[in-house]
């Protein structure tokens, strides 16, 4: 893959987001064996990965930053389907079916990317056969997400799809804190997460704000009442 090099590939025997990793599934022998083969590169903001009816040529996972992925219409609205975070493998699914890819990816700030070329994972998958499974669990758990998805579109109301989309985005580094925090989040991408206008958008974080839940700043966005947000975004959640 071009500019992928060995020698920027992280150690993921070190690395702080293993444990979200399909890497911390594997046994010691595929473990070794994963890290030898993978390759590295670090991306700028908004930097395309890979584009709609590409042939994939292998996966990926995120080490550093995020990478979202995203569909475009005609008239070059996007809507992003997934959001990639330190730990997450993507890609796998267009190489497995041996398709095109249906969408495309960017980088989300400053992201660092590993990517194991189809031929390598084929090698892999052939030497360390347990792993399988664990590819299957990946693309079943991505499905019953993708259902979830299509249920919260169809009937679910706008302040609860901002605050559930909030809820996923909250950054690593503050996920079990008692601060956590959105950062680098635009509006624009909020609304194509939720599929709603921008303008739908911006009064659901107003009226979140104005109840003390959330706090918007200048780069980011201050979740100040986690469990109601969590209620907002789940109505239906026990209290």
């Amino acid at each position: 893959m071009e500019r992928f090099t060995k020698d920027q590939a992280p150690e993921c025997g070190v690395c702080r987001f293993k444990a979200n990793c399909f890497y911390s599934r594997l046994d010691a022998q595929a473990q070794k064996a994963w890290n030898k083969l993978k390759l590295g590169r670090k991306f700028t903001d908004e930097e395309a990965i890979y584009n709609e009816c590409q042939h994939p040529l292998g996966t990926y996972t995120v080490c550093k930053g995020r990478a979202k992925v995203f569909s475009t219409d005609a008239k070059g609205q996007q809507m992003i389907t997934w959001i990639r975070h330190p730990g997450d493998t993507f890609g796998h699914i267009a190489l497995f079916a041996e398709n095109e890819y249906y969408c495309n990816s960017r980088a989300m700030g400053e992201t660092i990317l590993s990517f194991v070329d189809r031929k390598s994972l084929e090698r892999f998958l052939e030497e360390n056969p347990k792993a399988y499974k664990i590819f299957l669990y990946k693309v079943a758990s991505e499905l019953h997400t993708l259902q979830v998805k299509l249920k919260d579109t169809a009937y679910k109301p706008a302040r609860s799809k901002v605050a559930r989309a909030l809820l996923n985005a909250i950054s690593y580094k503050s996920k079990d804190t008692s601060a956590p925090a959105i950062h680098g989040l635009k509006r624009t991408e909020i609304a194509e997460i939720t599929g709603l206008a921008l303008e739908t958008v911006v009064r659901a974080l107003a009226e979140l704000e104005k109840h003390s839940i959330i706090k918007r700043e200048t780069k980011s966005i201050k979740i100040l009442d986690y469990p109601l947000l969590q209620r907002v975004a789940d109505p239906h959640i026990k209290k």
